[in-house]
């Protein structure tokens, strides 16, 4: 007698996998391209980011000339100015920041705006 479990129906030791159900190969198959994905986009965007710097002495603050350091936020590189706590992104980082959890960029943004991490 078949009974289902998650999203496969098993009948007499046959697994069978139900339409329109994720199967956990599927969600681990996603996993390992989102993470794939991010490494590739931040050694491309490191190699950018190393040959501007190469180009540059240092950057400056586009809203008020204070000098910007870098901080390391979930494997994203971003620029925080020192004397007005603005956040500064090069191309890709967003998008990149946009697959860090809701509460882990929350405690980024507190790190940010108390100037502590």
């Amino acid at each position: 007698m078949p009974h289902a479990t998650n999203s496969f129906t098993i009948l007499s030791e046959a697994i069978v996998w139900e339409h329109g159900k994720p199967s956990q190969n599927e969600n681990e198959y996603f996993a390992r391209q989102d993470a794939e994905w991010l490494r590739t986009n931040r050694a491309r965007l490191d190699a950018d980011r190393l040959s501007r710097d190469q180009a540059s002495t240092g950057m400056a603050c586009p809203r008020c000339g204070g000098k910007l350091g870098e901080r390391t936020y979930h494997a994203v590189r971003i620029d925080v100015c020192a004397a007005c706590r603005g956040v500064w992104l090069d191309r890709g980082e967003l998008h990149m920041l946009a697959h860090v959890e809701a509460t882990a960029m929350l405690h980024v943004i507190h790190d940010i705006d108390t100037g502590t991490g």
